[in-house]
């Protein structure tokens, strides 16, 4: 059922068994997945959020839900302190003002329109409304409400003193590996941009580009760079004055000799 990598790596497993479930039933939640593991659904965020590790306890419950064979449960219940060392030296290096998220959960928000949502937060009027969403995005309301529901679900969307808000810092993901996600989502943002260029009148966007002969060997630096340059503006951006539309700032650097 499971490989002993998955085995291994209980956080990695119950986020890859959430996305199953999830594909599987767009209604699932959080608060679902906790209850049928037979664990509370604080000590389950605390878990997939990294913040803890799994007690023995927890761990029993789980893989008795799962259903493991007495190998499986072996493999499952082994320390995994070494993995969790490894993931937290990597957040401490990573920009503070940004919420690192891993692949596996960028794999179910991996349309741009989650994106688009809690940008959407900052803007007057701001409803939860699958209606008044898709109007503002130029969407379908079955996609707005799938969003909507992915959100609210996993948590990243909740409601505080009667009002939508952003739970915790904004969203980050290393994206220093290639998976069908990160390519559906980068597709997504340049198939817009594609649109924005025949339909968005010039004063409401900035189109350039440079062609250059640089070493291959120094694209890292040019990422950090890029990288740096963007939170950069998009923080000033956001704090020169009142936000009234979500826009999109999609910056590449790709080969074209051969």
């Amino acid at each position: 059922m499971f490989t002993e990598n998955e085995l291994k790596n209980p956080r990695h497993l119950l986020k890859q068994e959430l996305a199953k479930r999830i594909e599987k039933n767009a209604h699932y939640s959080l608060r679902s997945f906790s209850k049928s593991l037979g664990i509370s659904h604080t000590v389950l965020s605390l878990v997939l959020s990294g913040k803890r590790n799994l007690s023995k306890n927890a761990g029993m419950k789980i893989a008795d839900s799962l259903g493991l064979t007495p190998l499986e449960r072996t493999l499952f219940l082994m320390p995994t302190k070494k993995e969790k060392d490894k993931s937290e030296n990597h957040l401490e290096s990573h920009d503070q003002e940004y919420k690192l998220i891993d692949l596996d959960l960028f794999y179910l928000i991996s349309d741009w329109v989650h994106y688009a949502i809690l940008s959407l937060l900052d803007i007057d009027g701001f409803k939860l409304d699958q209606s008044w969403i898709a109007k503002r995005l130029g969407i379908n309301q079955i996609q707005a409400k799938l969003a909507i529901e992915r959100l609210v679900n996993l948590e990243i969307v909740i409601k505080e003193n009667g009002k939508w808000i952003q739970s915790g810092k904004k969203i980050a993901v290393e994206n220093y590996v290639s998976t069908s996600a990160t390519r559906k989502f980068h597709h997504g943002l340049l198939e817009k941009a594609a649109s924005a260029l025949d339909q968005v009148p010039m004063e409401l966007r900035d189109f350039s580009s440079i062609t250059m002969a640089i070493n291959p060997d120094d694209i890292e630096y040019a990422r950090t760079k890029i990288k740096q340059f963007r939170r950069s503006l998009a923080k000033n951006l956001e704090s020169r004055s009142k936000s009234k539309e979500v826009y999109n700032l999609t910056v590449q650097i790709y080969p074209v000799s051969k």
